[in-house]
């Protein structure tokens, strides 16, 4: 197994880290998302008031109602929800 100095593996993890982050917010930005069937609860949480199916950065989703969603879909409804 290859040891990487210290620095270079902080390096890359940095640039995994802040490209995650940036492709996540172009994916979000391109989504149709059904905002009416989602409601956010006092900490910030959401979760489906209907069964909805949605686009999401991994492809359709299908959410029940009642159910929290994930991070990654959290993500998309907190930029284009508010």
């Amino acid at each position: 197994m290859l040891k990487l100095p210290e620095w270079v593996r902080l390096v890359c993890i940095s640039i995994l880290v802040l490209t995650a982050g940036r492709t996540t917010a172009a994916n979000a930005q391109e989504l149709r998302v059904p905002c009416e069937a989602f409601q956010r609860d006092v900490l910030g949480n959401w979760s489906a008031t209907e069964q909805v199916s949605m686009d999401s950065p991994i492809g359709i989703v299908d959410i029940m109602p009642g159910h929290p969603v994930s991070v990654p879909m959290a993500n998309v409804l907190n930029s284009r929800c508010g």
